[in-house]
């Protein structure tokens, strides 16, 4: 099984930023197409609102604002350094973890063919859904990330684990990322 995690520390700079390139953009676009077709639309009512329309305001409201913003937080740059881990939102640094605060990295469920995965979670104490920070192998140049990231995670032997089938196993190395359309599924 091959693992990522072997290129030279010569070819690596202190602090590199990997981007979601035109992913986070057209995330952005199409937040700002739906926040508009969703005001359209609470405006138009808002004209002929009755006590009973309440509830509707009040249950589409905060989905359209989640629908808006999950995209553009989900989809931040990675940036990594040897202190740790982080995100930054159109440059403004965000949600940074040392490397000694991570605890584990989740992987995605394991593909059959290649025994590649989608997502790693470095997570942060036990906090399975938002602790630490999670990278999806659909950012651009994901090949050095995925090794930088190894390469820290061998220093400080941080436990790796993935999803086979429907058991967690451990590994003992960072999985290569999933690549090309099946990134996406």
């Amino acid at each position: 099984m091959e693992f990522f995690g072997s290129t030279p520390p010569s070819s690596i700079s202190e602090t590199a930023t990997f981007r979601y390139g035109k992913l986070l953009w057209l995330a952005s676009v199409l937040s700002v197409a739906l926040l508009a077709m969703a005001a359209y639309a609470f405006f138009k009512a808002a004209m002929v609102f009755t006590s009973g329309d309440l509830i509707y305001f009040l249950v589409g409201i905060p989905f359209v604002i989640a629908s808006v913003t999950f995209p553009m937080f989900a989809y931040q740059d990675v940036v990594v350094s040897s202190e740790g881990i982080g995100r930054s939102f159109f440059g403004v640094p965000n949600g940074f973890v040392s490397w000694d605060q991570i605890t584990s990295v989740r992987c995605g469920v394991l593909s059959a063919g290649d025994r590649s995965v989608s997502s790693y979670h470095l997570r942060v104490g036990t906090r399975a859904l938002f602790g630490g920070v999670r990278v999806m192998t659909m950012i651009d140049d994901v090949d050095t990330l995925v090794a930088r990231i190894g390469r820290e995670v061998l220093k400080r032997t941080i436990p790796v684990t993935a999803w086979d089938v429907n058991t967690v196993v451990v590994l003992d190395r960072l999985p290569p990322p999933t690549k090309g359309r099946a990134a996406w599924y």
